[in-house]
Order: structure tokens, then C-alpha cells, then sequence
């Protein structure tokens, strides 16, 4: 357990990282089930899923504006969701999208072919150089979902042996995360591409190197990125049309903002370009120009000199505070006088951090920052000096008609964060602790973009600590939870956030303080980004439902219902269910598990037939029937007769009342299937049969009376006993 046992706190985020902290329902429609999933249920975790564990996107289509539900409450919906997802998820949409836009690397041709004979690809190179645009366009043959997987050690108990592979599907598989050796994931990947082989599937690897083997028979593409300006290009003619993408591209201005970037920046250009020509129709493509080249202009340069000017003067102020009061003197003078240049500096970072926010907070915490960086305020009493709007003008910013401080220049906040984030590292901390306090003086629309201004400057720099930071100190205050939960999620999520991101994750649901408030936040965040990573949201909810009490077991249970919430995760819930079930260690998990196993079993649609039945019956390669028995068995070997007999009653109502036919032979098919997962189960089934055959007899209940018993695993014969063919 390497990953989990690593202290996060050694970074630095120290300063603010946590302290080695029975009824059959009513038919009704699938809302009744999103309905029962709020109730109190208890749930586990799994390990044996696939779904949501990839990949680096080269474009994000669509804005990154939460709007929250309720000023200080839970603020977690379709939109959170859809910003996770949007960090990392790939699915029909944007496969779509990659279809329409790729552009083909050197040697993509022949990897292809290869590809496409070996059925094992591996892709290698570093992030954002397409690696994962490149992989999906090859799985992509034109039908069938990708699935998507990712090796994590965070755990130390995840293998690739322990995800299932079913037969004629894609899976891409990233291992660039995995935290572990590189040899140690090269000997699984063979191991894994070799179930893949067996079952006449597709795999591609992502990686940053491999060990080639000519043995392996796999095909292997050294990624030489596409040239930046064709990428852009095929993204504008997908965005706009090819007229206009050319006539953009034959701009000297935009072919040198795109020179050395990489295919993701070409995508994030082409993108902006699009933003801005629907947002300002009315204008002509000189201004739209303009625009663009404003946005992208990296201000870092006029940043640098702007603080080296005012290092300067500050540099000066320090030597004029001493003066000789004549040559005779033999030491000098101490002169006391402001140094309004450190400041401005104050005053620019505050303003970076709470940009867009009302002048009145601002003002405050920048004194407080101020304080807390031993520089002197400038203005003693509340009219001292020229004011607000001169102040202001040395920085660049303005106060808008609404009273809110910004910059003159989009992006030139991000440059004095980025500036301040590599040249005064000692002031990352203290900069991060005023900033937990400060928010709380602001309104909650502007607490959500302060959190993601840290995700965005995580994002730049490659480094988690900026919101990482936030976790500890937001989540302690029920005040801030719903701004931090969603930033949270998304760098989970994130391809390159994300590792050391669940590992503090990790750290803080297996080694927190019982029943702390970290423990809430923690379940909070594994419940929205587990809506797109069931996978590794569920093996840090399971560590952390074997402690947790009260308030953060109650949290526990809704993360559940919130994964369960999402059609294509709830496969992986019930493998993870299933799994806690059968804990041999019997930690409290197990009753998680029995509750949430419950619900999901019980729900059923207007009909009356259960919906795990129905999703069997219209999607079995998402939900397999043998899935379904084995979760059914696992509810029927509980201790707990009566829960047992209520979810079994569901489903032998359902039998009861349908007629011969498909649903009546899945029906019966799971019922069996459940009968054999374990004797505890079969006896369960036999029992509740006989009590059924009594008082309501019929055909259906007789003729699986009659196979039940036949499925009691301790009656079946064990494979090649007594030397049988």
C-alpha cells in the first residue's frame, strides 16, 4: 500500500491538510427508484469494475459554469456531473467528436492496420500529445461502446486480473497513472491483453514507455504528435466551416500563437476561436481577431516586468529608509515611510485570487494578506490616500457597474497567480490559507469560481497542491462544502490531477479521524466523481465505510445513491455490493452493502417488474443477467429472513404475473442463477417457494420449486470428478 501509506501532508498544503483525522415498495416508474435511492441505504464497494477510468481529452466542448442548487446546501447536479465528466469521461458524444476532428499522426496508417489484425495496440508519448484521441479513433470501428480502464495502486489491492472482460468489446486501458512500477504494470498488461485476445476483443494501451517484445505480436506506435496547425484546423472546420477554418489559419498572428503548442492546445485555439465568433456576431473577423489574440496573448512577460519594477522600487524604498543625518554621523538614521510598491503586490494577488468579486471583500482580505505577509497598509484610516480607482489602475483592474473588481485583460489574473506560484514558492501556503478564509466574506457564486481559479492554476502548473489545499480547510465549514465538492470531483477526475489527487483521497477515507468533518467531504466528492469513475470513487468509499458514523455514514450511503443514480454505473455497483456482501474479514462494509443491495434489487417499474430485470432485458452486455443472479443471491443469503424474503417477493410477484416469454425466461433465469450463488441463498429460495407454492400457488412458482434445489452448489458436480469428459 505505498501509494495510501505516503503521507499527502508532506506538501504544501501542511497547513491546512487534515490531522491524522422492510416493505415490498409500491410499482412506479424509474424516479420512484432515484426516490428510494435517497432513503437510508448502506452500500459497498468494488473493485471488478470498468467504467469511467479514463483518459486525457484533447478539447473540452461546452463551458465550465456551475450554477449550484441553494445558496449554502448540497449544490451537486446534472451539472457537476457534466464538468466531471467533461475533465475525463469518453462517451458517444465525444467519440463523435473525435471521429469528426482527428488528425492522424505520423505512422497512424500502418499502426492501424496492424491494429486492427492483432487486435492489441499500444500507444505511447506524453499527455496532450493525442495519445487518447488517437487511441479512441482506433478502437472506434463503428459500433459498441469503449470501455474504459485505468491502473491505480492506490489501494493495493486493484489488478487489472480484476476487471472484467466480457467478449467482442474495446477497452482502452491508461497506465501512465498507475503509481507503480514499471515493470510490475508491464507483467499485468501482458496478462490482461491476453483475456482481452481470448475473448476476441480490442485493446490499446496508453502509456509513456514500453518494453517492446516482437514475442507479444502487439501493434506499437512511438506517437509523433500532429502538427498543431493541422489539429486546429480539422476543430475549426468541425466547429465552423472549412472556409472560415482556413481563412483563420492564413492569419500569421494565429499560426505563430499556435507555433509549439501541442494537439491539445491546437484543439483549445480552435475551440476559443469558435467561442468567440458566436458570442460577438455582430463584430467583423478583424475585431474577432483581436479578440482571440487577447485571450491567448500570454501575459506572462508583462507580469514578470511588472513585478520586477515594483521589486525594484521596493528594493529603493528599503535603502531611502535609512539616511546619514550628516557625514560626521557614525551610524545611521532610521526613516520611517510607506512601501506602497509591496503593497501593490498584495493587492494584485488578492485581486488574482478574488477576481470578480465585491470591492468591499476584497478590500478587507487584502489587508489581511497584508498582515499575514508583514507588509505594511497603506491606506491608515478608511479615506486615507487617492483611492480605490488609482490603485486599481496601477494593477490594470477596474471596478465594474456592479462593484465587482476586475482585470482589464482576460487572463492576466492567471499570470500573476502563475508568476506568484513559481517565484515565491514560500508564499504558496500562507496564500492558500488566507484565501480558505477570505471566501467566506464573499457570495457563494463567487466562492465556486475562486475554487475553480486553484483547479485552473492546478491545471497550469501540473501540480495539485493549489486545490488539493482546499480540501481540509472547505470541508471542515459546512459554509464552503458546496463550492469545494464539485472542484474536488473534477480533479479526481482530472488525467493528470487525478493520481495524486485520489490518493490524498484515499489517505484521508482510510486514516481520518472517526466521525470527522473531512470524513462528509470525502463521501461527498467520491459520490460526484464516482457518477463518472464508479470504480475508483467506490474503493475509497469502502475504506472509509468501515468507519464511518453518524453524519458521514449517512454521506456514505447518498455517495452510493448518487453512483447508483447513473444507469451505466450501476453494473459496478453491483459487482461492488456483491463483493462487500462476501467480505471475509467482516468489516462493516457488509452492511452497507445488504441495505443498498436491498434497494436496488426491490425497485421495480409500473409493471411491477424489477428494474434490474428490464435493464438485463434491454441492455445484458451493460447488465449482465449473471450479474443480476449473483447480486439477487448475495441479498438472499443475509441473515436478515425478513429483508431477504422482501426482495425475493419482488421478484416471484413478478414471475407470478408474467406470462411465457422473454422476460418470464430471464426471469426465471436470474431466479436460478440466485439459487446457486450460495447454499445460504438456495435454502433462502427453497423456503420462500414452498411458503409461495401454498398460499399462492401457480405454474411458475411450481416449475422453479422444482429447479431450485438442482442449483444448490453443493450439489453440482465438481469439474473433471471422476474422470468424466
Amino acid at each position: 500500500m505505498a501509494d495510501a501509506q505516503r503521507d499527502p501532508r508532506s506538501t504544501d498544503t501542511a497547513a491546512t491538510a487534515e490531522e491524522p483525522a422492510d416493505k415490498e415498495p409500491a410499482a412506479g416508474a424509474e424516479g420512484d427508484e432515484k426516490r428510494a435511492a435517497r432513503t437510508s441505504v448502506q452500500t459497498g464497494n468494488s473493485a471488478a469494475d470498468n467504467y469511467g477510468q479514463l483518459v486525457q481529452d484533447a478539447v473540452i466542448y461546452g463551458g465550465l459554469h456551475f450554477h449550484g442548487e441553494g445558496a449554502e446546501g448540497r449544490a451537486f447536479g446534472a451539472e457537476v456531473t457534466r464538468l466531471v465528466r467533461a475533465v475525463r469521461r469518453i462517451d458517444p458524444q465525444r467519440i463523435s467528436v473525435i471521429r469528426e476532428t482527428f488528425a492522424p499522426p505520423a505512422g497512424y496508417a500502418e499502426f492501424d492496420a496492424e491494429f486492427r489484425e492483432r487486435s492489441i495496440g499500444v500507444i505511447t508519448g506524453k499527455p496532450g500529445t493525442g495519445r487518447a484521441t488517437t487511441a479512441v479513433s482506433t478502437l472506434d470501428l463503428g459500433g459498441g461502446r469503449i470501455e474504459e480502464c485505468t491502473a491505480e495502486a492506490a489501494d493495493n489491492r486493484w489488478r487489472l486480473d480484476r476487471i472484467t472482460v466480457d467478449r467482442d468489446r474495446a477497452y482502452l486501458l491508461d497506465t501512465t497513472a498507475a503509481g507503480i512500477r514499471p515493470e510490475a504494470i508491464d507483467a499485468e498488461v501482458r496478462l490482461f491483453a491476453d483475456r482481452v485476445r481470448a475473448e476476441r476483443s480490442r485493446l490499446v494501451v496508453i502509456a509513456e514507455r514500453w518494453n517492446e517484445d516482437p514475442a507479444d505480436n502487439y501493434a506499437v506506435l512511438p506517437l509523433r504528435p500532429a502538427p498543431v496547425e493541422e489539429v486546429c484546423y480539422r476543430h475549426l472546420t468541425f466547429l465552423l466551416e472549412e472556409g472560415a477554418a482556413r481563412r483563420w489559419l492564413s492569419e500569421k498572428e494565429i499560426r505563430a500563437l499556435l507555433d509549439g503548442g501541442d494537439p491539445a492546445y491546437g484543439a483549445r485555439v480552435a475551440k476559443q476561436i469558435e467561442r468567440v465568433v458566436r458570442a460577438e456576431a455582430e463584430a467583423d473577423f478583424a475585431a474577432h481577431l483581436q479578440t482571440v489574440l487577447g485571450i491567448f496573448r500570454n501575459w506572462g512577460r508583462e507580469v514578470r516586468e511588472w513585478f520586477e519594477a515594483h521589486e525594484s522600487a521596493a528594493a529603493q524604498a528599503e535603502r531611502n529608509r535609512f539616511r546619514m543625518r550628516d557625514e560626521r554621523e557614525k551610524s545611521p538614521v532610521r526613516r520611517e515611510e510607506l512601501r506602497p510598491d509591496d503593497y501593490s503586490r498584495v493587492l494584485f494577488e488578492a485581486v488574482a485570487v478574488l477576481e470578480g468579486c465585491p470591492s468591499d471583500a476584497v478590500l478587507v482580505n487584502v489587508d489581511r494578506l497584508a498582515e499575514a505577509w508583514k507588509v505594511q497598509v497603506v491606506l491608515p484610516s478608511p479615506i486615507s490616500g487617492g483611492g480605490l480607482t488609482a490603485m486599481l489602475h496601477q494593477l490594470g483592474a477596474y471596478v465594474d457597474a456592479n462593484d465587482r473588481i476586475r482585470f482589464a485583460r482576460v487572463g492576466f489574473g492567471d499570470a500573476a497567480l502563475d508568476h506568484l506560484w513559481r517565484e515565491y514558492p514560500k508564499a504558496r501556503k500562507s496564500l492558500l490559507t488566507w484565501s480558505n478564509q477570505a471566501v467566506r466574506d464573499i457570495p457563494v457564486p463567487e466562492r465556486r469560481r475562486v475554487a475553480q481559479r486553484w483547479l485552473q492554476l492546478a491545471e497550469r502548473q501540473s501540480d495539485p497542491k493549489p486545490v488539493m489545499g482546499l480540501l481540509p480547510a472547505w470541508g471542515r465549514d459546512t459554509r464552503l462544502r458546496s463550492a469545494v465538492v464539485p472542484v474536488m470531483a473534477q480533479a479526481a477526475a482530472h488525467d493528470e490531477l487525478g493520481p495524486e489527487v485520489r490518493r490524498y483521497l484515499y489517505y484521508l477515507a482510510d486514516n481520518g479521524p472517526e466521525a470527522g468533518a473531512l470524513d462528509t467531504v470525502v463521501a461527498q466528492v467520491c459520490g460526484q466523481y464516482g457518477k463518472v469513475e464508479p470504480h475508483a470513487a467506490l474503493v475509497r468509499l469502502a475504506r472509509l465505510a468501515d468507519r464511518a458514523t453518524g453524519t458521514a455514514a449517512d454521506e456514505v450511503r447518498q455517495a452510493l445513491s448518487e453512483i447508483a443514480a447513473e444507469k451505466d454505473c450501476r453494473p459496478a455497483l453491483l459487482r461492488a455490493l456483491i463483493e462487500w456482501e462476501a467480505d471475509e474479514q467482516g468489516r462493516p462494509r457488509i452492511g452497507f452493502a445488504r441495505g443498498h443491495l436491498g434497494l436496488l434489487l426491490s425497485a421495480v417499474n409500473a409493471r411491477g417488474l424489477p428494474l434490474r430485470l428490464t435493464e438485463a432485458a434491454d441492455d445484458p452486455d451493460t447488465t449482465p443477467p449473471r450479474l443480476v443472479g449473483e447480486a439477487l443471491g448475495s441479498a438472499l443469503a443475509v441473515p436478515d429472513t425478513r429483508s431477504a424474503d422482501a426482495v425475493l417477493d419482488v421478484w416471484l410477484a413478478a414471475l407470478r404475473r408474467t406470462a411465457g416469454g422473454r422476460d418470464r425466461d430471464l426471469l426465471e433465469h436470474i431466479l436460478v442463477r440466485a439459487a446457486g450463488a450460495s447454499t445460504a441463498a438456495n435454502v433462502r429460495m427453497s423456503r420462500r417457494l414452498a411458503v409461495w407454492d401454498r398460499e399462492r400457488p401457480g405454474p411458475a412458482i411450481s416449475a422453479l420449486l422444482a429447479l431450485v434445489p438442482q442449483a444448490d452448489p453443493l450439489v453440482q458436480p465438481v469439474a473433471g470428478a471422476g474422470g468424466g469428459r
